[in-house]
């Protein structure tokens, strides 16, 4: 008779313990997915702002803003 109520009882506690261990799971996964994407993304924008930097120094240098009239 104890082992039945113990079945009985514990049954809905380990299924829940196990739906919370598909959520922690589902959340670690989205965690990272999250994180590797704004490492991607901020990699993308700090290539893209050196890109402009260089872009705008290049461009003072070959067409300066002070020229004297001819």
């Amino acid at each position: 008779m104890f082992e039945l109520l113990l079945i009985i009882y514990l049954l809905p506690v380990l299924i829940i313990g196990m739906l919370l261990l598909k959520l922690v799971f589902w959340l670690l996964r989205f965690a990272i997915r999250l994180a590797v994407w704004l490492i991607k993304k901020t990699f993308i924008f700090i290539w893209k702002l050196i890109i402009l930097v260089f872009a705008i120094i290049i461009g003072r240098e070959i067409m300066p803003r002070n020229q004297p009239d001819k």
